[in-house]
């Protein structure tokens, strides 16, 4: 008995050795991405590590809804960058967020770090934008998406603008429930991620609409 009792203890302390070897290492490789992200668009200065948000024009005593030029610089922006490219920078300082988001949301992607979900629309006057994030794997960017609650607020830059949503509501909902990020008549934004964590069965939506923009550069 005390022969299979120590078979069984040193099964499950190499199955728990392995789990924290498993995240260790996507931890890692999440990390690695992010910085060689980084080193792709070292022109772009509101997705390097210095704060995004210093060279904002304008006051910040009033809101703003500056889509000036918007066409010709962030449209263009997204219009030309490939697929797993470096579409913008996700600042959520509530919990802690502070990461690039490439534009695309496959799999191979979300390893890298949260990606735009293709088919929503681009951050601007109209539509809705999607975007989905890993909670347990990969540097986890969205492991405390669900602590996000009515009034916080999340930043998306592109290299000319800040976007700044509102969270309104969130929504746990069952995977084929994409209306989630339906388009609606105000602009907003939809962050996605499995739910529970280390389960698919569910996604956890978050829903913000968008409350100004600003330029960081011309």
């Amino acid at each position: 008995m005390v022969g299979w009792r120590r078979i069984l203890s040193n099964i499950l302390l190499g199955m728990a050795l392995g789990l924290l070897c498993y995240y260790a290492l996507t931890t890692a490789l999440a990390w690695i991405s992010q910085n060689e992200l980084r080193r792709q668009t070292p022109d772009v200065p509101a997705f390097q590590t210095r704060d995004p948000a210093e060279s904002m024009e304008g006051s910040a005593d009033a809101m703003a809804m500056d889509f000036e030029g918007w066409e010709e610089r962030d449209l263009a922006f997204w219009n030309g960058i490939g697929e797993g490219g470096a579409f913008g920078r996700l600042v959520i300082p509530a919990i802690g967020v502070d990461t690039l988001v490439l534009a695309s949301s496959t799999p191979a992607d979300l390893r890298k770090g949260p990606g735009w979900i293709e088919w929503t629309e681009l951050p601007g006057p109209s539509g809705t934008c999607g975007i989905a994030g890993h909670r347990t794997t990969y540097g986890a960017p969205f492991r405390r998406l669900g602590e996000l609650g009515p009034g916080d607020t999340i930043d998306l830059f592109s290299p000319y603008r800040r976007y700044r949503y509102k969270v309104v509501r969130a929504l746990v909902v069952t995977p084929d429930r994409i209306e989630v990020v339906a388009n609606v008549e105000h602009p907003m934004l939809v962050l996605t991620a499995c739910h529970p964590p280390y389960s698919a069965r569910y996604r956890l939506a978050v829903q913000a609409e968008l409350i100004e923009v600003r330029r960081t550069r011309d």
